[in-house]
């Protein structure tokens, strides 16, 4: 994960045009591995799924900090990504109670996958029709 993350800053991309596209693709390829490890019964391709997802998500974190940062002043990094940390970790303690804890669904592990998966699917669609919209209207112009 930290190998793909080291990485952004070396590649030369035009983040403005292709940054969401670049976030629905990760989030895409979290989705997908996330359904591997539902789908298969192998130990092996489950960690395979695991070592893709982590580093995927790495990606894709360094990419929507970057995404943020750009725009931001220096007076405001502060603010934003303690608000954005805690706003995450709001999230992910409602989603957790909710999906895991046995007051909420208690659902099993594989369900979990399931529903991760079906999670970082809409977050993926929703980059893509993004990205499709913007780079399409750039083009047009």
């Amino acid at each position: 994960g930290s190998a793909t993350a080291m990485a952004v800053g070396y590649v030369k991309v035009n983040w403005d045009l292709s940054g969401e596209l670049a976030l629905g693709i990760f989030s895409a390829m979290d989705a997908g591995s996330l359904f591997l490890m539902h789908f298969i019964d192998n130990i092996w391709a489950c960690y395979a799924g695991y070592l893709v997802f982590k580093a995927c998500y790495m990606l894709l974190i360094t990419i929507a900090t970057f995404q943020i940062a750009v725009n931001l002043s220096m007076e405001r990094y502060a603010l934003m990504f303690g608000f954005n940390n805690f706003v995450a970790l709001v999230i992910q303690t409602i989603l957790t109670i909710v999906v895991v804890d046995s007051k909420g669904l208690g659902l099993d592990i594989s369900t979990q996958f399931l529903i991760y998966g079906s999670y970082f699917t809409f977050i993926a669609g929703i980059f893509l029709i993004r990205s499709i919209y913007s780079i399409v209207s750039i083009k047009c112009r």
